[in-house]
């Protein structure tokens, strides 16, 4: 019989409950073919170029075609062959940063300060305008600059086209409820300011008082927990929000409506997170695939919503104690026809691709814990489990060469697990049928969790146990 190989990271509290988990590789669907679901593996990551020392907290691929990297407090220009130029230094050297642009400027926020950098003349300077206040995040809309003042419900907008310019009275507040101001963030053309339980919405009406007015009725009974994990993709805006009842579920708007896409398991792994403010979130597309990173902040793995198939899954990278840590990747662009992502611990930038194996050359753990097996409690023996591997992606030679698949079984919920077994996918070029394994043993409920290690192509389109 065929069994549910394809799923979502589903963990629970209790584990006997359900211990579904996908690390490293993630679900897909077709309508035609032999199989409608399968598993592929997550994208390796191979290095771009180096850009200072210091952890990559944020990148920025201008519409001019220019990209930009914060590394530590140093700000890099990097160029299409890999080289980094450095271009200026920020004050706060850890935290999360954001950064925007108008036709001439780049903007920079490290949470306290502004900065501006000039195309034209590489100028880069920390804005001394007396009338700015601390500032926690930065939009641009309409060539304004756009922050929100620390601690306050404030928000202050620029001179147009100009950021290092502004005026005491160019400010308004977010009115409908008494929170803070965590982020504001330019979503599909309107200005979206996020509190502590609350969101609105603001256009620019170009008023001549002051350009900007709140939408009417454009008011979310939700606020932000993390203010640097709200994106705008897919005719969407996501966020990790938190209301008057609690905090750390993920919310996707269409319109003003939002709704919850994160499931019990996955809040429970966010709400079990270290600093929830400090989560960050990153997106891309990939092979008709929108996908949605959460990183940071404490989580034990990365946790990635995929849009398109509306499943979770995790990444992950694998330490030298052979433990699972947050994916290495801290931000993404996609610049120069590459997905370029910054490493959380360096300078490192990376190229993510389908057609990479490895993380920097570091093996990628990917496993799948099945969901329970029981019927009634009877005692069932388990004859064989049949994996339907793509085979024959072995390397030429070294490492991968042989690539094998690992088998583990549970009999008390996913709580012990047995020694592994393995099985061979295929040497380059030998397409055998199947991946088996045999003799499996008896018991009232049996879990299965399969994982490779090999820097091969890892794909399955089918599992079936008789």
């Amino acid at each position: 019989m065929k069994i549910g190989l394809v799923g979502s990271t589903y963990q629970e509290r209790s584990l006997p409950f359900n211990a579904q988990r996908t690390v490293n590789a993630f679900p897909v669907k077709t309508k035609k073919g032999k199989e409608v679901d399968a598993l592929y593996g997550t994208p390796g990551l191979k290095e771009f170029c180096i850009a200072g020392s210091g952890a990559i907290r944020a990148e920025f691929y201008s519409s001019n075609g220019r990209a930009f990297v914060v590394s530590g407090s140093e700000v890099y220009e990097i160029d299409v062959a890999g080289n980094a130029t450095l271009r200026g230094t920020i004050d706060q050297t850890q935290g999360n940063v954001s950064i925007d642009e108008n036709a001439t400027q780049l903007g920079i926020c490290d949470g306290q300060s502004l900065y501006i950098f000039t195309y034209e003349d590489n100028d880069f300077s920390k804005v001394s305008d007396d009338d700015l206040p601390l500032c926690g995040s930065l939009a641009v809309i309409d060539s304004y600059f756009i922050v929100n003042k620390n601690n306050s419900g404030q928000f202050y907008i620029s001179t147009v086209a100009d950021g290092a310019n502004w005026a005491a009275l160019d400010f308004a507040s977010a009115e409908s409820s008494p929170d803070k101001l965590l982020r504001v963030y330019n979503a599909l053309g309107q200005l979206w300011l996020f509190g502590e339980r609350t969101t609105e919405i603001w256009s620019n009406t170009g008023a001549a008082s002051f350009p900007f007015e709140r939408i009417a009725g454009a008011k979310i009974e939700a606020g932000i927990v993390a203010p640097h994990t709200v994106i705008a993709m897919d005719s969407s805006v996501f966020w990790l929000g938190r209301d008057k009842f609690g905090s750390g579920i993920v919310l996707r708007a269409r319109g003003f409506t939002p709704i919850k896409v994160s499931t019990s398991a996955i809040d429970y792994a966010i709400q079990s997170a270290t600093n929830l403010d400090d989560i960050r979130a990153w997106s891309y597309q990939m092979d008709g695939h929108y996908f949605y990173v959460l990183t940071g902040g404490g989580l034990k793995t990365s946790l990635v919503y995929d849009l398109t198939m509306d499943e979770w899954h995790e990444r992950a990278y694998l330490n030298e104690e052979g433990k699972y840590e947050q994916h290495l990747a801290s931000s993404h662009m996609l610049a120069f026809d590459k997905h370029l992502v910054g490493d959380r611990n360096s300078g490192k930038i990376y190229e993510m691709s389908m057609d990479v194996y490895s993380d920097d050359g570091n093996p990628i753990k990917r496993e799948r814990i099945y969901t329970h097996i029981s019927n009634e409690d009877k005692y069932i023996r388990y004859n064989n489990l049949v994996l339907g591997f793509e085979t024959g992606v072995g390397l030429q030679s070294g490492h991968g060469s042989d690539p094998k698949v690992s088998l583990q079984m549970s009999k008390d919920g996913a709580r012990t697990w047995s020694d592994s077994y393995t099985d061979s996918i295929g040497k380059v070029g030998e397409y055998k049928d199947k991946v088996r394994f045999r003799r499996l043993g008896i018991a009232e409920k049996m879990t299965f969790r399969i994982s490779m290690t090999d820097p091969v192509k890892f794909a399955i389109t089918g599992s079936y146990l008789n």
